[in-house]
């Protein structure tokens, strides 16, 4: 057989088989934190339309109750469990009771955030700084590690990250929210590196200002001064990019980042 050939054999079907192109998650279970609302519910929707069963997590249970009921009722499937994803023993609870529930899981979809503020380093407000750590940083940390062992178990173990353009260029405000977003990507390359042999790929999606409640309106005209292409990044936008990273298509990628930020990057920000 020839190196291509053998290459092909090995190569995901999904890829190979041109007629059939389209990113499917049937028989896969997603697990999206902070996904009641904003960029987290659109990533829930689009993995539930193409097939996944989706684990809604958010904070506030009613959020995620009514997340998970909008996708059972457009034919998809979900549950919805809420959880403080910062505590360790609540996060890992999640993790335990997912698998117990649906069997498995396939994709964990580190989405949870919270809104921050605008500071210098002097106004830098210590607790707000521990809040942003343990949102993302810890919390992925905690929920990664319990889910191990079911990903080891899956065929197509995916984890994504949604990070920030702020992770990759520092604007020097907002201290606590730039250091916690630097530092879960350097989270997600040392995962990437760790489990890479096992099959289990860890990437990262960086956007822009997202257009939901986490960008105040009197930012919006700023924000969208800085973006090449005019306008914020909707929610949708990111959840295409996160099914991609979820999808068999995206089988020989890991430990990177997929910036969706309109050109921001490229003009300096």
């Amino acid at each position: 057989m020839s190196v291509s050939a053998e290459h092909a054999k090995q190569a995901p079907q999904a890829v190979l088989d041109l007629a059939d192109a389209a990113q499917k998650f049937t028989g896969r279970v997603a697990l999206i934190t902070g996904a009641g609302r904003g960029a987290g519910r659109a990533h829930a929707r689009l993995l539930a339309a193409r097939g996944a069963t989706v684990v809604v997590n958010d904070i506030d249970e009613d959020v995620a109750r009514a997340t998970a009921a909008d996708i059972c009722e457009a034919g998809g499937k979900a549950i919805a469990l809420a959880a403080d994803i910062t505590q360790k023993a609540a996060a890992e609870s999640l993790i335990s009771q997912a698998v117990a529930q649906l069997g498995q899981l396939d994709i964990l979809v580190h989405n949870a955030g919270m809104i921050y503020s605008l500071t210098g380093l002097e106004a830098t407000d210590d607790d707000n700084f521990n809040q942003l750590l343990a949102i993302n940083v810890h919390a992925p940390l905690y929920l990664t590690r319990a889910a191990l062992p079911a990903l080891r178990k899956s065929k197509a173990p995916r984890v994504i990250f949604i990070n920030s353009q702020w992770g990759q260029v520092p604007d020097g405000h907002s201290y606590a929210y730039m250091v916690s977003k630097t530092a879960q990507l350097g989270l997600m390359k040392t995962l990437a590196k760790e489990f890479v042999g096992e099959g289990i790929l860890v990437n990262a999606i960086t956007p822009g200002a997202i257009l939901t409640r986490m960008v105040p309106e009197e930012y919006v005209e700023g924000e969208k001064a800085n973006i090449p292409l005019g306008r914020l990044v909707h929610p949708e936008e990111i959840a295409a990019s996160v099914a991609f990273l979820a999808s068999d298509e995206a089988a020989f990628i890991s430990g990177q980042v997929l910036a969706v930020n309109g050109g921001a990057l490229v003009v300096g920000i």
